[in-house]
């Protein structure tokens, strides 16, 4: 559920780009990042390693007003590609105000979509936050292929019936901002429907886990999410960002050779805020058969 910034009259809404590999998500999510204006949306961020890469940014325009007094800034997310742990999902899953489901409509997607479709209900049902409890817009992307199933097609082979489902095609843009702007509607209405005010903030629902600027390459200490003040209060309880942070490992020099002829590789392993070096030390011999 969304988190509440007393201090700052704001509220965190979560919405999280789900759907098959390669359905068009992180290119949706970098679409939309161009579209919207700098000064209205944070940089586009990463976490995570090759496998299992997070993408993810806030934005707040001025033009959507406000929810009960308060403004309302969301956070996207996704993972690039396709999933090698289901926990990836769950992670990022957990808490969502909303979800927008990118569905592959191509002959060769339609199935995988629908295989899709239910483990995002078995994920939702996981956090006893019921599939039907949680707004979701299908974004059917690969629209401009000929063979592409058409958005009503598409709602009957994923049994999709009431909810909203749109053509998309994630490569040129087409579509995918309406998708967004039918899932933010969503959203809001529900934050208008509920009382937060009242609620007491978890003070164990702080995000442990540091990103890294996409561009800079670099892991500030930041929050993917906006800080929850000491005194905020919540819809709910969910972490600023996920909780678990996935480490990574990179060369953080030049390789160099000593005179022994073994090579000298330095390394960096960084896991949320932390980071540590190491030197690997490497030696070559040649084994006769």
């Amino acid at each position: 559920m969304a988190l509440f910034n007393k201090t700052k009259r704001e509220i965190n809404a979560k919405i999280v780009y789900f759907g098959p590999p390669f359905a068009g998500k992180s290119t949706s999510l970098k679409f939309v990042h161009r579209k919207l204006k700098p000064e209205h949306r944070s940089p586009l961020k990463t976490m995570g390693g090759q496998r299992d890469k997070m993408l993810f940014f806030d934005f707040m325009p001025p033009e959507l007003g406000d929810v009960n007094g308060s403004r309302v800034r969301f956070h996207l997310y996704t993972v690039q590609g396709d999933v090698a742990t289901p926990s990836t999902w769950k992670t990022i899953l957990k808490g969502a105000d909303g979800v927008v489901f990118v569905a592959d409509s191509s002959s060769q997607g339609v199935t995988a979509s629908r295989d899709y479709l239910e483990k995002l209900r078995e994920y939702m049902a996981g956090f006893e936050q019921t599939f039907e409890m949680t707004p979701c817009v299908i974004q059917c992307t690969k629209g401009d292929l000929p063979e592409a199933a058409l958005p009503a097609a598409m709602t009957q082979a994923l049994g999709a019936s009431g909810l909203t489902v749109l053509p998309a095609v994630a490569s040129s843009g087409e579509g995918v901002l309406q998708a967004l702007s039918a899932m933010v509607k969503q959203v809001l209405a529900r934050l208008r429907e509920q009382h937060f005010e009242d609620e007491a903030v978890d003070p164990n629902a702080a995000c442990e886990s540091a990103i890294g600027d996409e561009r800079a390459g670099e892991q500030p200490s930041s929050a993917v999410r906006a800080p929850v003040a000491e005194d905020s209060s919540e819809i709910g309880n969910r972490p600023d960002e996920p909780a678990l942070a996935v480490p990574s490992l990179e060369i953080s020099g030049t390789i160099e050779r000593s005179d022994d002829g073994s090579f000298r590789i330095p390394l960096s392993v960084k896991y949320g805020a932390h980071s540590k070096s190491y030197c690997l030390s490497l030696a070559l011999s040649a084994v006769e058969e």
